[in-house]
């Protein structure tokens, strides 16, 4: 066993620290800088001190050791520009800080069992997972920093949770650079992780015109967020944060994507607010109460079907004044069509994208029957029947 102990004693390492089968002991008091890469192999590391790392940090155990003690409770810091946390198993940090000048990056799941510290940098989990499985809502911390998972379709930002408590997910990134962070609210104790990926849903085969949602005009092409219900949790109330200039909005709902019909369907359970934030001023609120992914994408609805006002009656004597059977309200809608018919049920007239230029010619003074149908912007047909008299 290596004993590191002292106060503010300072242990400065070799270009690369192998770890190769060592049992590690470092206390509160103890301050380790390894001036270069950080290799562990085999071993076990109980850290409750400060280890500044100026290099990268790779497990390449080929088992499942995760390299530190789970009783740990000291501090690793990543201190200088880009650095990156590597190898062929998951590291189990006791708390993680980032700090130095420059972007962090995983290439291999990790996870955090007390804090992690993200300042003001970027973490960029470039398609794997960040675990922090400490359940304390403010177990992850920031400045101006952020976990960006934009770089791939996979890789999450993952949090254990506790049932009730409120836990903010501090995701940006991509370009532009967005920060549209995730806040969640379990009803359970469990594990939630979100993503937000700061490009067109379409460029990850969730194609946008495949939607089936009664009066939506348009998906936002500008992201999407997915959350992960992942284990343990039931239903959650989730918060998106975005900013409605910047983002093409406002928006007045929240489309779903359901991978097995790969298709766009409606939230439901959503609704908008006006709300600040750190570059935004409006979140979308969404509950969910099924388990697994929740592919979600703002959306822009239309409140109600366009109004078509159709006239009761019409004299066409040449006056210049109602002399056409007027229906107004057909430019809101792409296409229609008319038929008339009397009261034998006979069709009298028709036709296909009406200007409302029938007059009634040839016909006797008497009521009539209009069957009109219209198609909106999204191909939702409408059907509209009534009664019309022609009075001479």
């Amino acid at each position: 066993m290596l004993l590191l102990t002292g106060l503010h004693c300072h242990a400065h390492a070799q270009a690369i620290l192998n770890i190769q089968g060592a049992d590690i002991f470092t206390d509160q008091n103890t301050i380790v800088r390894v001036n270069g890469d950080v290799s562990f192999i085999d071993g076990n590391i109980k850290h409750n001190g400060v280890m500044e790392v100026t290099g990268n940090w790779a497990n390449d155990n080929e088992s499942k050791n995760e390299a530190f003690d789970p009783s740990s409770t000291g501090e690793v810091k990543l201190i200088t520009g880009v650095q990156e946390i590597q190898g062929f198993q998951t590291t189990a940090f006791p708390t993680l800080s980032l700090e130095g000048w420059d972007k962090k990056v995983l290439r291999v799941n990790t996870k955090v069992m007390r804090d992690l510290n993200l300042n003001n940098n970027e973490l960029d989990v470039n398609g794997n997972d960040m675990w922090v499985t400490n359940s304390n809502p403010g177990a992850i911390s920031r400045s101006t920093g952020y976990v960006n998972t934009s770089r791939a379709p996979l890789g999450r930002l993952i949090r254990s949770v506790n049932g009730g408590a409120s836990y903010d997910y501090p995701l940006g990134g991509g370009a532009p650079y967005r920060y549209r962070p995730v806040n969640a609210v379990a009803t359970d104790a469990g594990v939630l992780g979100a993503q937000f990926q700061n490009y067109d849903a379409n460029n990850d085969g969730y194609n946008r015109s495949h939607i089936v949602v009664a009066n939506y005009n348009k998906i936002n092409d500008r992201f999407y967020h997915v959350v992960h219900a992942i284990s343990g949790i039931t239903s959650a109330d989730i918060k998106l944060a975005y900013n409605a200039s910047e983002d093409g909005g406002p928006y007045t709902g929240l489309a779903r994507w359901l991978t097995e019909d790969t298709h766009w369907v409606d939230g439901h359970y959503y609704f908008d607010a006006e709300e600040g934030g750190e570059g935004t001023d409006h979140a979308m609120h969404y509950r969910f109460d099924d388990m697994g992914p929740h592919v979600l994408a703002l959306m822009d609805t239309i409140s109600s079907d366009p109004p078509i006002f159709i006239v009761s009656g019409f004299t066409p004597n040449g006056d210049g004044k109602n002399d056409y059977f007027a229906i107004k309200g057909l430019e809101n809608y792409r296409s229609n069509e008319l038929k008339i018919f009397d009261r034998w049920g006979r069709m009298v007239y028709t036709a296909v994208d009406y200007k409302n230029d029938w007059a009634g010619n040839g016909l006797d003074m008497a009521t009539y029957m209009y069957y009109l149908k219209v198609k909106d912007l999204n191909n939702r047909e409408r059907i509209l029947k009534g009664d019309v008299t022609l009075i001479r």
